[in-house]
């Protein structure tokens, strides 16, 4: 209990978490997925080059098993006082569920290796927006009115982020699932992937949030569609008609400016897919 009290004062476990427990069966699975080679009733998903995640069951449940693999050899270092990934990503995910941004429940934190974390969330049974409101990964689940009315909630949601003082790290419509239970105009959303996310009133941090929502090919999902999230999004920050249309030219602007550097580097960040050495988006 010393020595986790003590990573918690470095910032190398998460301090909301009370304790890390003792899990010998995830640190097996995870060393097993940062080589690529899943257990047994574990199934490795597509991910960032920085991570392994696979789905399975933990004590009877669903879950997505996490794995952080190390960036750099300094990345220990840095995460001194600031945080490991892994520490950053559950005390940030239970303080948006505080603050009524839910988040999937961390059910464990631990670590592979010294150099390797992981984190297991309960799997949220809920679609991601990605999959709701663009073509990316086949048609849009949702008919023309009703994707209107979810693009529209959920810029309003947007908003209620960015007014509570809270910004997201990597807003892409892949990181927000949606609960459609109590109907499009009651929809709920749920943040994944909450390292990056962290509290700020800058405008220009809640810009970025707009741009990298904006980022989607525009073969996956129209401008049309984009400037319908952006208008929510304005209602429920109570903008006048001349400030929309100055935002709504500063995102262009912004995604435009995003996707000449990533074309200039050779295109999109390379992906992990299960199967392949590396795949881009």
């Amino acid at each position: 209990m010393k020595s986790y009290r003590l990573l918690q004062w470095l910032g190398l476990a998460p301090r909301l978490l009370p304790n890390a427990g003792d899990h010998p069966n995830l640190q097996a699975c995870a060393r097993a997925l940062a080589q690529g080679n899943p257990p047994a009733g574990w199934t490795l998903l597509g991910s960032s080059a920085q991570a392994r995640v696979a789905r399975g069951e933990w004590q009877g449940q669903p879950v997505f098993l996490k794995v952080l693999l190390p960036r750099h050899r300094l990345e220990e270092l840095k995460a001194l006082g600031r945080g490991s990934r892994g520490a950053r990503a559950v005390d940030r995910s239970i303080q948006m569920s505080r603050d009524g941004f839910p988040t999937p429940p961390v059910l464990a934190y631990g670590r592979a290796n010294p150099r390797l974390e992981f984190v297991l969330t309960q799997a949220v049974p809920h679609p991601a927006m990605v999959d709701l409101v663009t073509c990316a990964s086949g048609p849009s689940r949702l008919e023309l009115k009703s994707r209107w009315c979810l693009l529209r909630r959920f810029g309003a949601e947007i908003a209620r982020l960015h007014q509570a003082g809270w910004v997201h790290g990597d807003l892409r419509l892949g990181n927000v699932l949606c609960d459609l239970q109590g109907g499009l105009e009651a929809a709920e959303f749920w943040y994944l992937d909450n390292e990056g996310s962290h509290r700020s009133a800058k405008a220009q941090d809640q810009d970025r949030n707009l741009v990298q929502l904006a980022m989607t090919r525009r073969d996956h999902q129209s401008r049309t569609d984009q400037l319908r999230m952006l208008q929510g999004y304005a209602e429920g920050m109570k903008l006048d008609r001349a400030s929309y249309r100055r935002l709504a030219r500063n995102v262009e602007s912004g995604r435009q400016q995003r996707w000449a550097r990533r074309m200039a580097r050779g295109g999109p960040k390379p992906r992990f897919q299960p199967g392949h050495r590396e795949a881009k988006p």
